[in-house]
């Protein structure tokens, strides 16, 4: 039996909130007001949701050997999440994004390229991945996909991908990185680096591919099925969308596990992205699975 439901495998950081009058524009200067400083990081985020939905969670990654540092880890301990796979690093300054919220709910993201996030996985927090029952990353790099999917297939785990922009691989490299995952999270963005038009054209036999698009919902579909699923983004009213594709690609995930269909698991994870965005921050207001249960049963 797997030790963890969910492992997470990616950078850490924290984001360093900035409140504005509306996103900036082309040689545009305007005063910000900051806000806080939060735990942060796209895979430690929908970690975080996973655990919150009830899963057995961990996390590989790193961090420097600071007091940020030290910040992210007891903040995993306080959402539940196991970081036994955290390495800090002596002498290394822990990463930080800057993340930009507008008054109608409007973000814009900088993500700057630290040196900790080319880390090569060590011996033991690639055991550690051996443990899940799903192994939740994004396409570093060729060597990070095949360890990882290795340490899946030898495990009888699954591995889930998150495709975002900025991912670093492209081309005939991503596309061989997608093709091996269980289930696979893609953008309108995303889906032009692979060079495919539709979700139809990128899914294999045994995947779920997701197309997640914000305020206009999500479309899926999985091996065999000829076209793909739509599902509405539930009703919210938004505060701060930072962290809602996190949460959704978490609860889909724990839909999954709990044996929910494809149909079943979108709209699971669209009740949690809109309870998500109705508060601040990247963890703020992730839903344990009674409360997506509870909005999921409005009428």
């Amino acid at each position: 039996m797997a030790l963890f439901d969910f492992i997470g495998v990616g950078g850490l950081a924290y984001d360093m909130m900035l409140q504005v009058d509306r996103l900036p524009l082309n040689d545009d200067k305007y005063p910000a007001q900051p806000v806080e400083k939060l735990p942060g990081g796209f895979i430690a985020n929908a970690t975080c949701a996973a655990a919150r939905l009830g899963l057995r969670a961990s996390f590989i990654g790193w961090v420097g050997d600071d007091a940020d540092g030290a910040m992210l880890i007891e903040d995993f301990i306080d959402w539940r999440v196991e970081p036994e796979g955290v390495i800090r690093l002596p002498g290394e300054m822990t990463p930080f994004t800057l993340v930009m919220t507008d008054a109608r709910g409007g973000r814009a993201i900088v993500i700057p390229q630290w040196p900790i996030y080319d880390a090569p996985l060590t011996y033991e927090q690639v055991a550690l991945a051996r443990q899940a029952r799903v192994v939740y990353t994004y396409p570093r790099d060729p060597v990070w996909c095949t360890q990882l999917r290795r340490a899946t297939i030898e495990s009888g785990g699954e591995l889930a991908l998150d495709v975002e922009p900025s991912v670093p691989l492209r081309g005939d490299q991503l596309r061989e990185a997608v093709a091996v995952a269980d289930v696979v999270f893609v953008t309108k963005d995303s889906l032009a680096m692979l060079g495919v038009s539709s979700i139809e054209r990128l899914v294999q036999p045994r995947q779920w591919v997701i197309l997640t698009d914000g305020k206009r919902g999500s479309s899926g579909i999985a091996g065999g099925m000829r076209k793909p699923v739509s599902q509405k983004a539930h009703p919210a009213v938004a505060v701060d969308t930072t962290g809602a594709g996190d949460c959704y690609h978490a609860a889909l995930i724990a839909a999954r596990l709990g044996g929910a269909d494809l149909p079943e698991a979108m709209a699971f994870a669209s009740a949690a992205a809109a309870i998500k965005v109705e508060h601040r921050g990247a963890r703020g207001g992730l839903p344990t699975r009674d409360e997506v249960e509870l909005r999921l049963a409005r009428p």
